[in-house]
């Protein structure tokens, strides 16, 4: 009947390590995804820059393509507006309409020829990615003068420079809708740049509409409001994403420390709880540690056994947990949770656990080792 029980409890705490197992990974995750979620918003927000998105008001309403005045009125209140169509959603060319100025703030390296100029901004000009030049012209060299053409943007434009490959620039904010997007800098190799007032662009699935100045918050909200009293049906999402992702460090560190705390405090009642276990499972054992260092056992093989017991007690469940933890990841991530995994993740976690295990295995052990066989075996146990 007593195996039957320290069965049962060993059972419970097998449980209990590979639920610790399981937070574990989830709370390492989610730590390193907030870190990285952080660090991949200032790697891809531009220093020194606001942003302004533009968006259609109402679910069913329609922007249409942006008149001239608007456009004007966007550079004359120190904006650099920018339209973006996706290339997944046309002929698999990045589009970008934008203005003389965007292209000098954000200075996109080039491979030959020049940025168009401000007598250029109603000009059927392009510049295109260095892929692009080679596919059409052969090479960078020949395709500066000649002509790119595509039905998707329905006019004839004029090569005068070649971007390289794989150019990051900043692109967009929110999508028709209104809806925010975490991804400012976009990298391509089918760049096809043009000033935007030569071919606006209508409302359509992969079309993002921003404004970016050099300022502040502060200022993209004073160009918002200028923009708002123009007779244009436009509603305005001022730089979502630093003052939410990316101005609140002390929140964000918060959030860190309660999840690791959480952790911690886990592993310490845990460890509390198997600590206890082990020492009440060698009191009870003392007998069979006692006979079997009468026929000869030493006791480093006594200290190895009740290790050998505590980590296929808590070890073994808790790498299951781990690994359980892990494969949880695809539905952990439709949450919209920052959840970061990897392999990594699931060793370092182990590793964890291979010390956790250790420390609350190795004085019990211990201790077992060091019992007297003859106090063990005796009727009477003497006593320290």
């Amino acid at each position: 009947m007593s195996e039957v029980k320290g069965m049962g409890k060993n059972r419970f705490f097998m449980f209990q390590a590979f639920i610790i197992g399981v937070v574990l990974v989830v709370v390492m995750g989610l730590t390193r995804g907030i870190i990285y979620e952080e660090q991949l918003a200032r790697a891809q927000y531009p220093p020194g820059i606001a942003v302004v998105g533009v968006a259609q008001k109402g679910l069913y309403s329609s922007l249409g393509p942006l008149p001239p005045a608007y456009i004007r009125a966007v550079g004359d209140g120190g904006g650099l507006l920018t339209e973006y169509w996706a290339a997944g959603w046309n002929d698999g060319h990045d589009y970008l309409g934008t203005d003389h100025r965007y292209l000098e703030v954000f200075r996109p390296v080039l491979r030959a020829g020049r940025y168009f100029s401000p007598q250029e901004q109603t000009g059927p000009v392009c510049l295109i990615s260095e892929r692009l030049a080679k596919e059409l012209y052969g090479t960078v060299a020949n395709s500066l003068g000649q002509a790119f053409s595509t039905p998707q943007l329905g006019v004839e434009l004029t090569i005068v420079g070649v971007l390289e490959d794989g150019v990051e620039l900043p692109v967009k904010t929110v999508d028709q809708e209104g809806s925010e997007q975490f991804q400012f800098r976009v990298a391509s190799d089918c760049f096809v740049v043009y000033p935007a007032a030569a071919r606006p662009l209508n409302d359509g699935p992969g079309v993002y509409r921003s404004i970016w100045l050099e300022g502040s918050v502060l200022d993209a909200a004073r160009l918002a409001g200028y923009l708002e009293q123009l007779d244009f049906p436009a509603s305005y999402i001022v730089n979502p994403l630093p003052a939410r992702h990316v101005g609140d460090p002390q929140g964000r560190n918060i959030l860190i420390a309660i999840l690791v705390g959480f952790a911690f405090l886990v592993l310490i009642v845990a460890s509390l709880g198997m600590f206890g276990m082990q020492m009440i499972q060698v009191l009870r054992r003392r007998g069979e540690i006692g006979l079997r260092m009468a026929v000869g056992a030493l006791r480093r093989h006594i200290l190895l056994q009740i290790l050998r017991e505590t980590m296929l007690t808590i070890l073994v469940p808790s790498a299951a947990g781990a690994a359980a933890g892990f494969l949880l990841r695809p539905l952990l991530s439709r949450m919209a949770l920052p959840m970061l995994f990897d392999g990594g993740l699931v060793v370092m976690v182990f590793g964890v656990m291979v010390l956790f295990t250790v420390l609350v295995g190795f004085y019990p052990a211990w201790k077992g080792a060091s019992l007297d066989p003859i106090e063990c075996l005796g009727r009477t146990p003497r006593l320290n």
